[in-house]
């Protein structure tokens, strides 16, 4: 099976430390730099159904708002409970200024 990318955002959208939410088809897709590196998960909290771009990135952290669990945004384990599901994470490149992310989870 071949990874299809579509491209979601420009790299000057995404700041080192930031986070920006984007959709790949019909899911949302949290974008994260952490340190200069571009990585891609669910947004959505396995825990409960709230958004992780309402969140704070701490390094690799993305933190969920309703109940504070944390997940590593570079391969989707829940650092913190509640969570206990890891995230999907989605495969990255970048070309020029394009971010790409995958259509297909890695899980």
């Amino acid at each position: 099976m071949s990874d299809e990318f579509v491209a979601v955002a420009r790299l000057s959208q995404l700041p080192e430390g930031g986070t920006l939410r984007v959709r790949v088809d019909d899911n949302p897709v949290l974008l994260a730099n952490v340190e200069g590196t571009v990585y891609a998960c669910d947004d959505t909290c396995t825990h409960e159904d709230s958004s992780l771009y309402l969140g704070c990135l701490k390094g690799a952290l993305i933190s969920c708002t309703l109940h504070g669990s944390r997940f590593d945004v570079r391969t989707g384990e829940p650092q913190d409970p509640p969570a206990s599901e890891p995230l999907a994470t989605y495969a990255v490149r970048i070309e020029g200024e394009e971010i790409l992310v995958s259509r297909t989870p890695r899980r």
